[in-house]
């Protein structure tokens, strides 16, 4: 996974299929390590379909397409 590679929620629970859906599609804007106890990956992402801006943990979402 790395900056600019298009992804989508995976869907592990009932919310997160609601987000799924409610969000769409999303680009990695940049990568960090957050969260708390314990730190993990993490990755800024743009959902166009919202124009909203989310940080969330790399475990938690699959690359639909890669950057070049």
């Amino acid at each position: 996974m790395k900056i600019g590679d298009m992804v989508i929620r995976k869907r592990t629970n009932i919310e997160a299929r609601n987000q799924r859906k409610r969000l769409g599609h999303g680009l990695i804007l940049s990568k960090q390590m957050g969260g708390r106890n314990p730190i993990h990956p993490c990755a800024t992402v743009f959902y166009s379909k919202t124009g909203q801006v989310y940080d969330i943990a790399e475990s938690l979402l699959e690359v639909i397409s890669e950057s070049r």
